[in-house]
């Protein structure tokens, strides 16, 4: 009987990285394998939002080798690690109950088939597209190596492995052209070809890939290390507006154009909100819908030029509230988690058609964290 192969927390970090590439994130984020041992064995995992009271509860009841989480379980630099301190508690119980934690964050939102994606598919959208195409903070570059032939391939495999070579949904992207190199060493030099004091002439490959802004650092270390000459000429070239796939939110258009009351209606259904705060036009029909989960009342604007009658989002402020209450789009406030949340199944399906059998994966769909209390008493307009 063959025993199957052990999953590591690595392996399900190239899993997701597959799907949500962790160097295509925010420069503020803090994303990838965040607590534990890459190496540690893997049979089961729970994913959630965040790592709350109630999903550590969880894990004291049902064990698990690995919690997955959106929001980043570590965020900003830890002064300690203490169960008496707000930011560190969770990180604390969870290095004390030897749970690993990966976290996907902004590499979630802004891949291809990334959160608002997953929210306009509950929807039942079609002719989904991104809002605003590219990374959350882009700094895109091309990657450009010359290299001799029998080296191109593992050059590449150097800088896929280190987050490069990816364009939305395709990886191990690149352009090769032949060319010759030439090069005089010193008489310090160790050339792979020819000897120092003699000028070469070298069949070589202009070899080009792309690197997301985070990950430049990475993937320049990554080709150097690969890379057989003492000495590589690497040029590193920012791509204007340059976005490598996916994207910030999304727009497209609902099956059929519906009143408002009834979209959101539907929007209720279909992702099963806390709550819904509406500003704008209160008699609406509504055809074109844009969503960014999360938050993502700055990006409004973006919605309006889109076309878009209706706009989901989560997080909305006063003023922004009132910008959207004097305009002709509708702007529904659905919470920040109420949206997110559905990132989390879309996690548990990777996990399993990568390692069926061998690892368990369970989600805990965690409410808003407020309320809706009806306020009663008077009446909008009214003097107490």
């Amino acid at each position: 009987m063959r025993r199957r192969p052990v999953v590591t927390v690595k392996d399900v970090w190239r899993a997701l990285d597959e799907r949500f590439p962790f160097s295509h994130c925010a420069e503020w984020d803090n994303v990838g394998i965040l607590l534990g041992d890459p190496a540690a064995p893997v049979r089961s995992v729970l994913i959630a939002l965040d790592a709350t009271p109630a999903v550590l509860g969880n894990l004291r009841r049902r064990p698990a080798d690995l919690l997955v989480t959106h929001h980043p379980v570590v965020f900003t630099p830890l002064k300690s690690i203490r169960p008496d301190r707000g930011p560190s508690a969770a990180a604390f119980s969870l290095l004390r109950m030897g749970v690993a934690v990966i976290s996907a964050h902004t590499n979630a939102d802004a891949a291809p088939r990334g959160v608002s994606h997953a929210m306009a598919l509950r929807l039942g959208l079609r002719g989904i597209r991104p809002l605003i195409p590219g990374e959350p903070s882009s700094g895109a570059c091309k990657v450009v190596v010359f290299v001799p032939p029998s080296h191109a391939e593992a050059v590449l495999d150097a800088a896929a492995e280190a987050g490069g070579a990816r364009i939305g949904g395709y990886t191990r992207c690149s352009f090769r052209s032949p060319g010759t190199g030439t090069f005089l060493g010193g008489p310090d030099s160790a050339p792979r070809y020819g000897k120092p004091g003699k000028e070469e002439r070298v069949e070589e490959v202009r070899l080009e890939t792309v690197a997301p802004g985070s990950g430049v650092q990475a993937v320049t270390r990554a080709v150097r290390k690969a890379h057989p000459y003492e000495e590589p000429a690497i040029d590193i070239v920012p791509l204007q507006g340059g976005a490598l796939g996916g994207g910030i939110g999304i727009v497209g258009e609902l099956p059929e154009p519906l009143p408002l009351d009834r979209a959101l209606d539907a929007v209720r259904r279909a992702l099963r909100p806390s709550w819904i705060h509406v500003a704008g036009p209160r008699r609406k029909r509504v055809g074109r819908v844009a969503i960014v989960g999360g938050s993502g009342a700055e990006f409004a604007d973006a919605a309006r030029e889109a076309g878009a009658d209706l706009y989901i989002t989560g997080d909305v402020k006063y003023h922004q509230a009132l910008e959207a209450a004097a305009g002709e789009m509708a702007v529904a406030d659905i919470g920040h988690a109420s949206g997110e949340r559905w990132i989390l199944p879309e996690f548990r399906r990777v996990i399993q058609s990568r390692f069926p059998g061998a690892v368990a994966a369970r989600v805990i769909m965690e409410e808003e964290p407020l309320r809706a209390v009806p306020a009663g008493g008077t009446r909008g307009g009214e003097k107490p």
